[in-house]
């Protein structure tokens, strides 16, 4: 029988699984046709028929009219020739994710996986691989939790259906759907495809979280509710009988209570009453490989992997691979950089909760629509705190020259947990401090407890090159 029922009352019944509770930092890969052209960004596939944007403009010079070269012509040049999934994961073992994926189709409609719903699929055409199974194998070969995102939802709206391109074409409807009219709904037939291609990938490689795109959030999708119920339902119904820990992640478009919430590019203000997700990628604005791309700093993926944990919010680190399936080295570098600082603080974010308050500081970090804390310079009394089994974890998010006083939490309010009840259960935490060391340094903590909070002077040498973590021990 069952355990599930697929209603959203019985779907909110299902917990979050303790391995994402504990984790702290996850890797996934944008990797589709759309890495070919290497232009613009991931929507490629869609804005290359789509007048007055740079894509279009740039289609027209550097591969004709569409008529004469559409999309499917990437194909054969998305050969993978180099790609091996053990090296992915070696990778990503290497940058201490706990959770690793790839994208098993985009909004393309381009399954990276071995599918018997869509032809054109990446075991048929380009690499001529599934995709999805090979990197799922070696994830788990690793002892990784296994990550399967679908964005296909919104795949009715994505191509223009011009007449003369090969969008329209019949032939091709396979993978660019049927041709219509910009506003004609979608029938019931495409909701029954869509939930093939998700249960497909549910069925044959069992991900440990299956990550949903806004798409299905939409208009149709509200109106036709069943099939996102029906699809949660028989994710977690399948969970059940291979006894296996699961959860879906969704952003703010399915019933509240329902799976992990997800703030791509964004976060929380402040501490979260239950664990949630940020999706972000390497780049600053595109998702897949380009050419020119613009990779955020090491120190701005680490201060913000630490900003969302002391938030209850764990991080998945999205990277472009070249259509012959390597990692640019630019990216791959950005990866060993925070496993080499996890590799020396990551006591203080991995099997973590929050504490009584997630930081303190004048830095204002919002959780603005698309806003990555990109370009936020934090300063030494920028602080973040976790909390483990026996401590209490502090980070400093830029290295203090000077002693710097770290504030006790008595007197601040949380109105989302506590309404108007001080912070913490003592007034004077810091005064219960037995010892205090700086992750990764055996260099004694210059500390002391006073009125004003607890006063640290670090050692003269860093142990890291950001977010600089002490262990507090509380008595």
């Amino acid at each position: 029988m069952a355990t599930y029922e697929p209603s959203w009352r019985s779907l909110e019944q299902h917990p979050i699984p303790a391995w994402f509770k504990d984790a702290a930092f996850g890797v996934y890969f944008h990797w589709g046709p759309y890495s070919v052209p290497a232009y613009d960004n991931e929507w490629y596939s869609r804005n290359m028929y789509v007048e007055g944007t740079d894509a279009f403009e740039h289609h027209r010079e550097s591969y004709g009219n569409q008529s004469e070269f559409g999309y499917k012509d990437f194909l054969p040049e998305f050969d993978a020739e180099e790609w091996d999934p053990e090296d992915w994961v070696d990778l990503c073992a290497e940058a201490g994710a706990e959770f690793v994926g790839v994208t098993a189709v985009h909004a393309d409609g381009f399954p990276m996986w071995d599918s018997d719903v869509v032809e054109t699929n990446a075991a048929t055409a380009g690499p001529e691989r599934d995709v999805v199974g090979d990197l799922a194998a070696a994830v788990r070969d690793r002892g990784l939790k296994f990550v399967a995102s679908v964005h296909h939802a919104c795949h009715w709206w994505w191509y223009p259906h011009e007449e003369g391109w090969d969008t329209a074409d019949p032939a091709h409807a396979d993978l660019y759907g049927p041709a219509h009219a910009p506003d004609e709904d979608p029938p019931e037939s495409y909701y029954k495809r869509w939930q093939s291609m998700v249960e497909e990938v549910i069925d044959d490689y069992r991900p440990d979280l299956l990550y949903f795109d806004w798409g299905w959030g939409n208009d149709w999708f509200v109106r036709n509710d069943k099939y996102r119920r029906e699809v949660v339902a028989h994710y977690y119904n399948r969970a059940e009988e291979w006894d296996k820990k699961v959860d879906v992640c969704q952003k703010t478009n399915l019933q509240p209570g329902v799976g992990i919430v997800d703030h791509e590019r964004t976060r929380e203000d402040d501490v979260a009453l239950h664990a949630w997700l940020t999706d972000t990628p390497v780049d600053l604005e595109s998702w897949g490989y380009v050419e020119d791309s613009d990779l955020k700093s090491s120190n701005t993926l680490v201060t913000g992997l630490v900003d969302r944990v002391s938030k209850n919010g764990r991080t998945m680190l999205n990277v472009g691979p070249r259509p012959d399936g390597t990692i640019p080295d630019p990216a791959a570098k950005r990866l060993r950089d925070i496993g080499d600082w996890l590799s020396i603080a990551g006591e203080g974010v991995r099997d973590t909760r929050p504490w009584w308050t997630y930081g303190e500081g004048p830095t204002e970090v919002t959780s603005t629509e698309y806003e990555d804390a990109a370009l936020v310079t934090y300063t030494p009394e920028d602080v973040r705190f976790t909390r483990g089994e026996d401590a209490v974890y502090a980070f400093f998010l830029a290295w203090p020259e000077q002693p710097v006083t770290i504030e006790t939490p008595s007197g601040r309010r949380l109105s989302r947990f506590a309404g108007e009840w001080s912070l913490g259960p003592d007034p004077e935490p810091w005064g219960d401090a037995a010892a205090v060391e700086l992750l990764g340094s055996d260099e004694p903590v210059d500390w002391k407890a006073t009125e004003d909070g607890l006063v640290v002077d670090l050692p003269d040498e860093r142990p890291c090159k950001y977010a600089y973590g002490l262990r507090i021990d509380l008595d």
